[in-house]
């Protein structure tokens, strides 16, 4: 019977770490937690891999400038050889026309060439396109994940908060039910009014309701925050506890224009707008290139070549030289890209201005918004203090029956609404951190 029962408890437990293992557990801290989403969010990935294309865009660009070598070859089967007509004289038939077959049957040519660009404006135009292109792919990569580390880490922070708002809960309802196995024996005994005990339970019911309402809150949001981590769903992500961590405020940092990322995908878009009208002016420049040329041809009357064939020859031909080309007129067409370029690169400017300034608006408004947080978190915390004292004055008070339940209850709804709008108010703190974080660039630096 024994062995029965330990091996059923072993059964038992290994299913248990089976499950465990198989659902998977990870604890992340807010740090552990940007790493992951940098290294596996799908959008990051994607930015990721258009900037490789970027730098294969350059390389292609890149080759326009270097030497271009091309092998060619051909077997030319002439069925009807050309005819060439000439003066009868020459056949040795005076006044007539006669008509001679030119060639041979068979045609074999193999052939090398090289050009190489000597003078392009446009060519070495485009080279600094691109490597500004790389560049662009670049900022667009930060910027991607700017934007998904600030969409986690406000996640987190939620999370974090319906935690604490979870305990709180937890520990007013585990009160409640103190005081209702209380109220149980005080009601048998006759000392309280039924009207009392109901209260109680009512307030224990609306508690339960509140802790329901929020562990699903909770589940959702750490789904959210998972899928912004590229965390598999069915891993069980767990936060560390940052219940010390809390109120410790980042240093506010200044604001340059260096951080900036929109700032400078904007003045890169305007250099690129420079080289393109740049590009399109240098069509009007000449282009000059070295060209090489080898060729082996071969003739015959023999379908194989036999070099017993009396009619097969072989020969070889081999020329070098410069090729210049001068565009004359376009129907003004270059001119009307470069005029397009131009005013393109104007409404970029236009958006620098505006962006320049809409940083800094959003850079004050940041810090206001995190002073004014500040403000309402330390009045909170007053609130809360208060509503404590007042609870365990009314605790103690109903204790020695020199209250009733009524004041007990109210007092209980004012330290909870307290404690429910600091966790509000820390929270307030720390997204008015990330924004301030955000409007100086420094939100990947920071975590």
């Amino acid at each position: 019977m024994n062995q029965i029962f330990y091996k059923t408890i072993f059964i038992l437990l290994a299913l248990s770490v089976f499950r465990n293992s198989a659902a998977g557990q990870e604890i992340f801290s807010l740090p552990e937690v940007v790493a992951y989403t940098l290294e596996n969010n799908s959008e990051i990935k994607k930015s990721l891999i258009q900037e490789k294309i970027g730098y294969e865009v350059t390389k292609e660009v890149r080759s326009t400038a270097l030497p271009q070598v091309m092998a060619s070859g051909n077997y030319t089967n002439n069925l009807l050889l050309p005819v060439l007509v000439v003066p009868g004289e020459l056949t040795g038939n005076p006044g007539e026309v006669s008509t001679l077959e030119v060639g041979l049957d068979y045609n074999n040519s193999i052939a090398l060439s090289l050009n190489q660009p000597l003078f392009d404006k446009s060519v070495f135009t485009a080279l600094k396109a691109a490597r500004s292109s790389e560049e662009l792919y670049a900022l667009r990569v930060k910027k991607t994940k700017e934007e998904v580390v600030y969409r986690a880490v406000v996640l987190y922070y939620n999370v974090s908060i319906l935690d604490r708002n979870i305990d709180i809960l937890q520990s007013n309802l585990d009160q409640t039910n103190k005081l209702l196995e209380i109220s149980s024996v005080q009601l048998d005994q006759g000392f309280i009014k039924q009207v009392d005990h109901d209260r109680l339970k009512v307030s224990k019911m609306n508690l339960e309701i509140q802790l329901s309402d929020l562990s699903l809150t909770r589940k959702n949001t750490i789904k959210q925050l998972q899928l912004i981590m590229g965390m598999d769903q069915g891993t069980i992500l767990i936060l560390e506890n940052d219940e010390d961590k809390e109120v410790q405020l980042v240093d506010v940092p200044p604001m340059t224009n260096e951080n900036l990322t929109d700032l400078n995908l904007l003045n890169v878009q305007k250099r690129l707008y420079e080289l393109e009208k740049i590009n399109f002016q240098s069509g009007y420049f000449p282009k000059l290139s070295f060209f090489a040329n080898y060729a082996y041809n071969g003739i015959s009357n023999d379908a194989l070549f036999s070099g017993s064939d009396a009619t097969t020859n072989w020969y070889d031909v081999s020329s070098i030289g410069l090729s210049l080309k001068l565009p004359l007129f376009d129907g003004f067409r270059r001119s009307a890209q470069s005029m397009q370029s131009q005013l393109k690169k104007e409404q970029v400017e236009e958006s620098i201005e505006f962006t320049r300034e809409q940083y800094s608006v959003d850079y004050a408004n940041a810090q206001n918004k995190l002073n004014q947080s500040l403000s309402t978190l330390e009045t909170r915390k007053t609130s809360v203090d208060l509503a404590q004292k007042v609870y365990d004055l009314s605790q103690k008070s109903y204790e020695e029956g020199l209250s009733d339940l009524t004041d007990l209850l109210s007092a209980e709804t004012a330290l909870t609404t307290a404690q429910l709008n600091y966790s509000a108010a820390l929270l307030q703190v720390k997204i008015s951190e990330i924004e301030i974080l955000k409007s100086t660039g420094k939100l990947l630096e920071s975590y």
